[in-house]
């Protein structure tokens, strides 16, 4: 009879940790391509805008859609440097989420080797136990064998 892995519920909890914590890094990685492609969206505006611009300035522009314009273009700049910051940061925090699930599955790891010690042994207990059993039977039989032979 085998006995009971007493740390079947730490490797259980390491298990479950390990997967929240990929489920958290998933999550941390969609967020983070989120915040790049809404700087890349930005990026690209700003080229594009400045372009129309610069092509309907080549005819001559009064100082109104100038001052327009510079305004325009200031307030998108700190909207791209603002999403570049959002995009740095999500960025750290992938870091952080992908060290936490580094660490997770070193933990795992560590539970599931010992769990695996834990069966070989109780494997090599069982099989000297049965070695026993089985050399007890044969020491039974030729005993027996021989008191029969006595008669």
């Amino acid at each position: 009879m085998t006995t009971p892995y007493v740390l079947k519920t730490l490797l259980d909890l390491a298990q479950d940790r390990s997967d929240a914590a990929a489920v958290r890094l998933g999550r941390l990685n969609a967020q983070e391509q989120s915040a790049a492609q809404k700087l890349q969206l930005l990026l690209e505006y700003r080229q594009d805008y400045q372009a129309r611009f610069q092509e309907l300035s080549k005819n001559g522009l009064d100082q109104a859609k100038w001052l327009n314009f510079r305004a325009f273009m200031s307030k998108l700049d700190t909207a791209i440097a603002e999403q570049r910051k959002a995009v740095a940061s999500s960025h750290d925090n992938v870091q952080v989420g992908r060290s936490d699930w580094h660490a997770q599955q070193h933990k795992l790891k560590s539970f599931d080797t010992l769990s695996q010690r834990h069966r070989l042994a109780e494997l090599h207990r069982a099989s000297k136990q049965e070695q026993r059993e089985q050399d007890e039977q044969t020491i039974k039989s030729l005993a027996h064998n021989k008191v029969s032979a006595e008669h």
